[in-house]
C-alpha cells in the first residue's frame, strides 16, 4: 500500500518538475493604446530581462503543444508567449526586442483586419518577414466574432455552421499567405462552449482561452489557459508569481462548460484533486478576485469539494481562480475556470 501511495506522488511531482509550461498572453506593446488590454514596451522588457537573467526556457507553442501531448519532458523553467490580434505595435515593439534575443512567439491573427489593411495592424508582408525570425501565425478566427453568440432565430447547427465557416476562413487566409497551415486557435474574447470545443477539436485544432494557469497534460486542450499580461496584470509582482507557477493536479471538473444557464448567477465548480495533496489544508479560491467565496469540502468522497461566490455575479466574464503553495518555496500551484454568466431573459446583450 506505502509502495502504492509513493509511485503516486512521484509522478505528480514528476508532471511539475518537467511537463508544464506558463503560456504568456499579450495584445499591444506600446503607451499610445487601451491600457486594458496594453503593456508598455519598458514593462515587456522588464519582463523579458527577468525571464533571460533567471534562466527560463523560451519556447515555440507548438512544441510545448507537442511535448504535453506526446508526454515528452518540458524544461521546468519552460514559457511559451503568445499575442493575440496582430496589431502593428508586435512588429514595432515586440518583434525587434525578440529577434535580438533570438525568441520564438505565436501570434493568433483575425484574419479581416489584415485583410481590410487596417492601420492599426500588421500587414502580411511584416508577417512573413516575422515568421523568418522564430515567429509563427495562428488562428485567431477571420471577424474576431463572439463565437458564444447566436443571432436571432438562428439554429445550433447553424449558428454551429458559421462560426466553422469563419474559423476555416481564417486558416485558409494563414496557410495562403504564411504558407503555414494553423493548428492553434485562441477563441476570441477567451470564450467558448462544450460544443465549440467539440467543433474545433473535429477540425483539428487545440484551443486556448483566457483563464490563468500553467499547462500540463491534464488540461483541457479544448481550451488551455494562458496568463494575460497588460493592464494591472503586468505588474513585475504578479508577473514573477505567474511565470513559476506549477499546475494544480485537477483531476475532474464539473462543469466543463463555462457558459452559466439563464437567471443562475452563483455558479458552483467542483473539482478533484489528489488526496495526498491535503489541499484543504492550503487552498484558497477566489472569484472575480473576491475572496467571498463558499468551499466546501465533500465528507464521503476524498479529493472532492465544490467552490461558488457568496455574491452574485454581474452578466459578463468572470473566472474561479484557485491557488496553493508549494513544496518549492515562493511557488504555486495554479487553476482558473471561466464563467460566462448572461441577462436574466438568457441573452446576450451588444454592451457586454
Amino acid at each position: 500500500m506505502f509502495r502504492f501511495l509513493f509511485i503516486i506522488i512521484i509522478s505528480i511531482h514528476s508532471a511539475y518538475a518537467a511537463n508544464h509550461c506558463v503560456i504568456l498572453q499579450y495584445h499591444h506593446f506600446s503607451t499610445e493604446t487601451p491600457p486594458i488590454t496594453s503593456i508598455s514596451p519598458q514593462q515587456f522588457d522588464d519582463q523579458l530581462d527577468y525571464l533571460q537573467r533567471n534562466n527560463f526556457k523560451i519556447l515555440p507553442l507548438r512544441k510545448v503543444i507537442y511535448q504535453l501531448q506526446n508526454q515528452l519532458e518540458l524544461p521546468d523553467k519552460c514559457i511559451s508567449l503568445s499575442i493575440d490580434d496582430a496589431y502593428i505595435s508586435i512588429y514595432q515593439n515586440a518583434y525587434p526586442r525578440l529577434k535580438k534575443l533570438g525568441w520564438p512567439a505565436t501570434v493568433f491573427v483575425n484574419t479581416d483586419a489584415v485583410d481590410a489593411g487596417l492601420k492599426s495592424t500588421m500587414n502580411w508582408q511584416q508577417m512573413r518577414e516575422m515568421s523568418q525570425y522564430g515567429f509563427s501565425f495562428e488562428n485567431h478566427s477571420h471577424s474576431h466574432l463572439h463565437m458564444i453568440r447566436k443571432k436571432h432565430n438562428e439554429s445550433d447547427s447553424a449558428w454551429l455552421k458559421r462560426v466553422q465557416q469563419d474559423i476555416q476562413t481564417a486558416q485558409n487566409r494563414i496557410l495562403a499567405e504564411i504558407g503555414v497551415q494553423p493548428t492553434l486557435l485562441a477563441y476570441p474574447y477567451g470564450e467558448y462552449t462544450a460544443e465549440l470545443i467539440e467543433l474545433i477539436t473535429s477540425m483539428g485544432l487545440v484551443g486556448f482561452s483566457l483563464q490563468s494557469g500553467p499547462v500540463w497534460p491534464g488540461a483541457n486542450f479544448g481550451a488551455l489557459p494562458r496568463f494575460p499580461m497588460e493592464s494591472q496584470y503586468a505588474n513585475m509582482e504578479g508577473f514573477i508569481t505567474k511565470v513559476n507557477s506549477l499546475p494544480l493536479p485537477i483531476t475532474a471538473v464539473f462543469p466543463r462548460d463555462p457558459l452559466v444557464e439563464p437567471g443562475q448567477t452563483r455558479p458552483v465548480l467542483k473539482i478533484q484533486l489528489p488526496p495526498e495533496l491535503q489541499a484543504d489544508k492550503k487552498l484558497r479560491c477566489y472569484v472575480s478576485s473576491s475572496d467571498q467565496v463558499d468551499i466546501s469540502w465533500s465528507d464521503t468522497d476524498p479529493g472532492w469539494l465544490q467552490i461558488s461566490p457568496k455574491f452574485d455575479l454581474s452578466p459578463g466574464r468572470h473566472r474561479t481562480n484557485c491557488t496553493m503553495p508549494s513544496s518549492q518555496p515562493t511557488r504555486f500551484h495554479w487553476y482558473s475556470h471561466s464563467w460566462y454568466v448572461r441577462h436574466d431573459d438568457g441573452k446576450w446583450y451588444a454592451e457586454y
